[in-house]
C-alpha cells in the first residue's frame, strides 16, 4: 500500500497543519516497512532521517495520520498496536500472525453482523473495525504447508 506524501501534505494543510520533517520520517518508516509497526519500532527506523526526533512525537504523528485515514491501527503478531499503511478510505486487513505482514481488503458486507449486534445490545452502529489473523503464504511455505485461500474454521 502506497503512502502519497503531497495527498497527505494537502489533507494536513486543510487543518492548518505541515508535513514537518519529523512527521515525514514517520510517514516514511511506515511507508518502507515490509509489515505492520509499533511505535517503537517507526520510532527506530524513523530516527535515521530525523535523530532529534522524539518518542511522544512519533505516537502523535500516528495518532494524526490516523485520524486523516493515511494509517490503519492493527494488532501485531506480538498483539501489541502497530501501524500500517491505509490505501482504501474504508479498509480492513488481514496481519500475518508470524511476521506480521498486512494485506489491506475492501470487501465488508458486515450488515447481518451489524444489525445482530444492535439488536443484542441496543446500541445504534455507527462503525466498525475488522481484522482477520492468519499465516500469509510465505510463511506457510517456510512451515512446509501450501497455501491455500479458503478460512479454516471461520
Amino acid at each position: 500500500m502506497a503512502l502519497d506524501a503531497d495527498q497527505i501534505a494537502g489533507t494536513l494543510a486543510a487543518r492548518g497543519l505541515r508535513l514537518t520533517r519529523q512527521r515525514r520520517a514517520v510517514l516514511d518508516a511506515v511507508a518502507e516497512a515490509s509489515s505492520s509497526v509499533s511505535p517503537v519500532q517507526v520510532f527506530d527506523a524513523a530516527r535515521v532521517r530525523c535523530p532529534e526526533l522524539g518518542l511522544t512525537t512519533v505516537y502523535r504523528t500516528l495518532e494524526l495520520l490516523s485520524e486523516i485515514g493515511a494509517l490503519r491501527r492493527v494488532h501485531g503478531p506480538d498483539h501489541c498496536e502497530a501501524f500500517v499503511p491505509a490505501g482504501a478510505a474504508h479498509g480492513h486487513t488481514v496481519v500475518c500472525s508470524r511476521c506480521g505482514r498486512a494485506m489491506e481488503f475492501t470487501e465488508c458486507d458486515m450488515r447481518a453482523v451489524v444489525d445482530a449486534a444492535a439488536r443484542q445490545t441496543g446500541f445504534r452502529i455507527t462503525e466498525h473495525f475488522l481484522q482477520l489473523s492468519g499465516e500469509c503464504p510465505a510463511c506457510g511455505e517456510r512451515a512446509g504447508r501450501p497455501h491455500r485461500a479458503a478460512a479454516d474454521g471461520a
